[in-house]
Parts: structure tokens; C-alpha cells; sequence
């Protein structure tokens, strides 16, 4: 029997306000820790080229989700619109929401005190590089460029891997501040 496949289209506007804040507050209510997340409010802010959606996220299951920009955003994601596409397959999808879906007391706090800008660049299976930029609490430095596949960013986000362990075997090149970069850490592990 062959192989078969179908395509799901999605645009941004209904991944980004509806598909992904429902997938999220699922994981976290799946997993119960709704308690631990009790008083956090996380602030996020997509940009897909100019096109921005923000994110207010209280005790980690109540997602206020709005098109714009939001005052000073914990965390705030740029990303182009090819590479958007390409996150979005199906088999990418949990990169998009993995933060979210591993939202925890510990992570929370780090995020909070963060400060600094990522740049992570994803070689995709086309051969292409998809670049995600991410800054902390609006600072633009320190600032750290992490270079790796699509397939180890996948295992990064899906907890069987950690970054550390893909930096010392070379399959993760750091660039940058390498003391901001280890500081990203925790936020991996699941």
C-alpha cells in the first residue's frame, strides 16, 4: 500500500490566535499544573513580518490573545513568514508550541529574568536556513546565535535532547555570548 498524505491550510491569523493558545492551555491542563502556574502572567509578542500578535497568559491557562503589539513583552519572537510556513507542518508544529507546552513554575522565573537576544538558525531539510529571533525582557544584548537541523531543533523541543549535549558532540554551533547562551538552557529541558 503507498503511502498517503494530506495537507491542512491554516493561516496565520488562526494558528497564531486559536490553534496554538488552544494546543497550549490543553498541554498544560493535561499535565496539571495548573497550581504551579497559579499568580504567573507570561507577555509574549509574535512578529511575522510587521504582522504582530501578543499574548497575555495568566497562571499559565487563561491565553488573552490580540493582533498587536503589547507594552514591554517578556518574550518577543520574530520570525518570516517562510519560515513561519515551514514550523507550521504538522511534523514542526510542537516547536511552535513547545514553550508554552512545557510552561513550568522554574521556566517561568528564568523567563522573567532574562535578558538578552537569541538567534537560533534552523537548517531545514530543503537545504534552506529559517532564522527565529528571540529577545528577552527588550534587551538586545547579550546576544547569542545558535546554529543547528530542523531535525535537532525537533529534539530539542521535544525534550529527548538538550542543547548542551548537541553543542558538545558539534551538532549545535554557538556564536555570541556563549554565558547568555547557557543561560538558555533550562528552558529546554524538559
Amino acid at each position: 500500500m503507498s503511502q498517503q498524505t494530506f495537507t491542512i491550510t491554516v493561516n496565520v491569523k488562526e494558528l497564531l490566535t486559536e490553534f496554538i493558545p488552544k494546543l497550549a492551555k490543553e498541554y498544560v491542563q493535561m499535565r496539571g499544573d495548573q497550581a504551579e502556574l497559579k499568580g504567573t502572567e507570561l507577555t509574549l509578542t509574535v512578529d511575522i513580518v510587521g504582522c504582530l500578535y501578543s499574548y497575555i497568559i495568566k497562571d499559565g491557562v487563561d491565553f488573552e490573545v490580540k493582533e498587536g503589539d503589547i507594552n514591554n513583552p517578556k518574550v518577543r519572537i520574530s520570525i518570516s513568514l517562510e519560515s513561519m510556513a515551514k514550523f507550521a507542518d504538522m511534523k514542526n508544529i510542537d516547536m511552535l508550541i513547545s514553550m508554552q507546552k512545557q510552561l513550568t513554575r522554574k521556566k517561568y522565573e528564568i523567563l522573567s529574568d532574562l535578558k538578552g537576544t537569541s538567534v537560533f538558525q534552523i537548517k531545514t531539510p530543503d537545504d534552506t536556513t529559517s532564522e527565529i529571533t528571540v529577545i528577552f525582557n527588550g534587551a538586545q544584548a547579550p546576544k547569542a546565535t545558535l546554529k543547528l537541523s530542523m531535525q535537532e531543533a525537533n529534539l530539542i523541543s521535544s525534550g529527548k535532547e538538550s542543547p548542551v549535549n548537541l553543542f558538545m558532540s558539534g551538532k549545535m554551533k554557538i556564536e555570541g555570548d556563549m554565558a547568555f547562551a547557557m543561560r538558555l538552557q533550562p528552558l529546554f529541558v524538559a
